[in-house]
């Protein structure tokens, strides 16, 4: 009597361990966040945003722009946070004051079937991106550990699966927790850069090309996250809960975050490819006795954290699509995060989406005009009231479905972004950075069609 007691009570441990870990999966999906679940504060959102955008490849920036000096790097990533901080707090606090995916906002600026379109291309824009950031964070850490690549492969790629199985709640966790292993590992490479390696501060070479200077710091950083930020603020504290001054942190934290990083991370990627040649500090973990670990704990860190971060928004883009087209369901979200997962690492092992990468990096010109466009729809259009409910209502007639002027003015917009230099007066990419001169456009032609053809989804302004 005594074992079957104890098989019963160690049949029911499990049963609840397992329901426990099974509870923690987020299934949210394209629902509206609960407020039980609305829990972010500024603080967290900040580190979040540090985190995610502190890659392993973020060094990077300091080599694109070495030629121009280490001061004017410096001046135009602050230059770049200033011309963007503002789209990105409007973005981030959207997120706040309705609690969805950006592409469920998207269904009534472009339509349910235009944004359709955007769902599917986002998807492979994340998606893409979470397979290449997997190839090049294994290359990483199989130079540093003298070890296979593609062990490294299916390592990083099951860890950030799991990770975003559990979504957003773990996902801050994991980065609150992993903040300090990771500055310490960096701090450990700069100082065995210090110690080891004369270094010179890195001087200007090349005439400051400020249009190009700022169109590389952007798309590195901001803009290529700009669509991703609602997604997770839509789990921060609900909008109307903060009064007055309490607003700002909230506003600043995503940008703030992301681009200190880029800072911190340019900087040690210059001074790396002045001493070293090579901007990849992380690389110096291969010859650090003793500290190799360290290093590598620092690049793996480094990749997960921002990847994670690509297959999240993918994953919840790819929901968007199905549901535009099927009934959403309790287990989509995992499904899907397992499935993208999967094939980007097992595509990341096989090389092909080396061959593709000009095709991602291109797609992502329309991030931009497609984010201004749903920024002047929800303040200026919508003026911040539609209720989450309505953007779950399938329509019945064709004005809903599309929404031409928004549609029409993000194909002008990437046409300028990807173009632009061969037509515009050279003011427009030589001083000015293109992707936002794109997307400001986009949102100017689109507010004026707004204005004269009222969508079906205007909130009249004495509402």
């Amino acid at each position: 009597m005594v074992q079957i007691r104890r098989r019963i009570g160690g049949a029911r441990g499990s049963v609840t361990f397992g329901r426990r870990v099974g509870g923690e999966i987020e299934t949210v999906g394209v629902a509206p966040v609960p407020d039980s679940q609305r829990t972010q504060t500024s603080w967290k959102i900040f580190i979040v945003w540090l985190m995610a955008s502190a890659s392993a490849t973020t060094p990077l920036i300091g080599a694109l722009l070495f030629q121009y000096g280490l001061t004017y790097m410096i001046a135009a990533i602050v230059v770049s946070w200033l011309i963007a901080f503002i789209p990105a707090g409007l973005t981030s606090e959207m997120g706040r004051q309705v609690p969805l995916n950006t592409l469920v906002v998207a269904r009534k600026t472009y339509g349910w079937d235009g944004s359709l379109l955007f769902s599917i291309l986002l998807t492979i824009v994340g998606f893409g991106w979470f397979g290449l950031n997997t190839q090049v964070g294994a290359e990483i850490l199989a130079a540093i550990t003298h070890s296979s690549v593609y062990l490294w492969d299916v390592i990083v790629g099951v860890i950030q699966v799991v990770l975003v199985l559990f979504g957003m709640k773990w996902l801050e966790r994991f980065y609150r927790y992993t903040a300090l292993l990771l500055v310490a590992a960096y701090l450990a490479l700069a100082i065995y850069l210090i110690t080891h390696y004369t270094l010179h501060y890195p001087g200007q070479t090349t005439p400051m090309n400020w249009g190009t200077a700022l169109t590389t710091v952007l798309t590195f950083s901001i803009l290529g996250w700009i669509y991703s930020l609602a997604t997770t603020t839509r789990f921060a504290v609900p909008w109307e809960k903060t009064k007055g001054r309490a607003k700002i942190p909230y506003f600043l934290a995503p940008s703030v975050g992301i681009m200190l990083a880029v800072l911190v991370f340019g900087v040690l990627g210059a001074y790396s490819q002045s001493a070293t040649g090579d901007w990849n500090i992380a690389l110096l973990g291969a010859h650090i006795s003793g500290w190799g670990f360290v290093a590598a704990l620092g690049a793996a860190l480094a990749v997960i954290h921002t990847n994670a971060m690509n297959l999240y928004p993918s994953t919840a883009s790819l929901l968007v699509a199905i549901n535009n087209v099927h009934k959403p369901s309790r287990w989509q979200q995992p499904l899907a995060t397992i499935g993208l997962g999967v094939l980007g690492t097992a595509l990341a092992i096989w090389g092909i989406l080396n061959h593709v990468e000009t095709l991602i990096t291109d797609a992502g010109d329309v991030i931009t005009p497609f984010m201004f466009v749903i920024l002047v729809d929800w303040l200026y259009v919508q003026r911040r009231r539609t209720p989450a409910t309505a953007f779950y209502e399938r329509p019945n007639r064709w004005r809903d479905r599309v929404v031409p002027s928004a549609l029409i003015a993000v194909a002008i917009g990437f046409v300028l972004g990807y173009w632009g230099d061969k037509f515009l007066p050279s003011f427009f990419y030589n001083v000015l950075p293109l992707p936002v001169v794109a997307g400001v456009v986009s949102a100017i032609l689109y507010g004026v069609a707004a204005t004269i053809w009222r969508p079906p989804h205007a909130v009249p302004p004495q509402q």
